[in-house]
């Protein structure tokens, strides 16, 4: 499978751009964000199409940016900025970017109450807990220890 398809089936904007801070690549979602085709744009400074971009500051300090609050051309979304390594080459920058409307839309599908998502989101991370400590008693008790819950209730909570 090729990156292209799979960077075109993820729903948020992804831009990668090469260590000069130049657009190499971005997904159909990005595209529509900018108002741009890939083709138009390929080679270009980022900041060309937007001034206000971290990625020249990702590219200096070589640190991410994540989940940094944009507005920028009335346009509101999230962004986060992660450096790209490759055999400790450093190649450039990786942006994952979510417009207010699409947390606006997946926030109105979905019709479970508070306290339904606060007891998925419960249950996700204490499978998380016991998949990094083991399904064993001790790593259970390790996961109920980190999650600061008592063993009791992490059996309660994985069995609703």
């Amino acid at each position: 499978m090729k990156a292209n398809s799979i960077f075109n089936a993820i729903r948020h904007g992804i831009l990668i751009c090469n260590a000069d801070g130049c657009i190499v690549f971005f997904n159909r979602v990005y595209g529509e964000f900018i108002g741009r085709e890939l083709r138009d744009v390929r080679n270009r400074p980022i900041t060309e199409l937007r001034p206000g971009s971290h990625v020249p500051e990702v590219l200096r300090f070589r640190r991410p940016i994540e989940n940094i609050l944009r507005n920028e051309n009335g346009q509101e979304y999230f962004a986060s900025i992660y450096p790209l390594v490759e055999s400790e080459m450093f190649n450039g920058t990786i942006s994952l970017v979510t417009t207010i409307g699409q947390i606006e839309e997946h926030v109105s599908r979905d019709t479970r109450t508070l306290y339904e998502r606060t007891r998925e989101f419960e249950k996700q991370e204490i499978l998380r807990a016991v998949a990094l400590y083991g399904n064993t008693l001790e790593g259970k008790k390790m996961a109920a220890k980190s999650l600061g819950i008592s063993l009791a209730s992490l059996y309660n909570k994985l069995k609703d």
